[in-house]
């Protein structure tokens, strides 16, 4: 009888115990989308930013050669090396991974012999170098970028057996691939432009051409796995269709593209505004609720 008693007791001890269980499971679930002070989103985002800055100031560098006095490139570069600096110590500062300490620390090392060829008088000597040393610092931050997924992938470890929740995580990692996808075609917008000036003629390697086509297509094939993201909104799809109708403009004069016929000025604004879209498609992306 005593066993009996107890019973509706005993439940009722289970029914809290359930809800006390399932709310630290949302609350964890919660606690595990940060990356520090920001979402895990967001830091890839950032992240991949760091990529296309570091392409960017190769770019403006290049272009300064045979266009010192351009005043707009100049600050270009100067705000572009501003914010490399300081988006590398905000990931920093927020981050107790150690591996994604080191790679930020290894970006910083880098970062130091590259700025100071950047700040260095334009002149075809170190511009050479910036040719033969700006994939390695890509190579670094998008390091970085691979390191935070892998540091958002293990934060969801502890919660992998619960079936309730799988999905969601699944759509949460897929979700980040994508906005790695989109951020890196910012990244491809600007290194497409950048051995664009890398071929001219005082200049060119045995690679260029070919660099030059590797970015044309990995930005050419990228986009249409934007285009099929099961992430789109309408506002993204209709970014999306700007998007195409500016690649599309390059695309048609390819032959240009190839054979230096484009004006510096033409291939320096085209490839920023392609950079301006896919950073607001990114942008948008990271919006985006699981």
């Amino acid at each position: 009888m005593k066993n009996k008693r107890k019973t509706p007791r005993s439940i009722m001890i289970l029914f809290v115990i359930g809800l006390v269980y399932t709310s630290t499971l949302s609350l964890h679930a919660q606690l595990n989308d940060k990356y520090g002070s920001l979402s895990f989103n967001n830091a890839i985002n950032v992240s991949g930013k760091q990529r296309m800055l570091t392409q960017k100031m190769s770019k403006a560098y290049l272009f300064l050669l045979n266009n010192a006095d351009d005043m707009k490139v100049k600050r270009d570069l100067l705000s572009s090396k501003v914010i490399f600096e300081e988006q590398n110590r905000v990931l920093l500062q927020n981050t107790k991974f150690k591996g994604t300490i080191e790679k930020l620390t290894k970006v910083n090392e880098l970062w130091k012999k590259f700025k100071a060829l950047l700040e260095a008088q334009p002149s075809y000597e170190k511009a050479k170098k910036i040719i033969e040393t700006n994939t390695e610092l890509l190579k670094a931050t998008n390091a970085v970028v691979s390191s935070i997924i892998l540091e958002s992938k293990n934060s969801f470890q502890s919660m992998k057996g619960d079936m309730s929740e799988s999905h969601l995580i699944e759509d949460k990692l897929e979700l980040e691939k994508v906005i790695n996808i989109s951020g890196r075609q910012r990244m491809l917008s600007q290194r497409l432009a950048f051995y664009y000036y890398a071929n001219q003629m005082e200049l060119k390697n045995k690679n260029s051409s070919q660099m030059l086509n590797n970015a044309f297509h990995e930005l050419d094939g990228a986009i249409n796995k934007l285009l099929i993201s099961k992430f789109n909104t309408p506002e993204i799809d209709e970014k999306i269709g700007l998007t195409f109708s500016q690649w599309n403009m390059i695309k048609k004069n390819r032959g240009k593209l190839s054979n230096q016929e484009f004006k510096g000025e033409e291939i320096y604004k085209m490839s920023n505004e392609l950079t301006r879209l896919f950073n607001d498609i990114t942008y948008m992306y990271e919006k985006v609720k699981i």
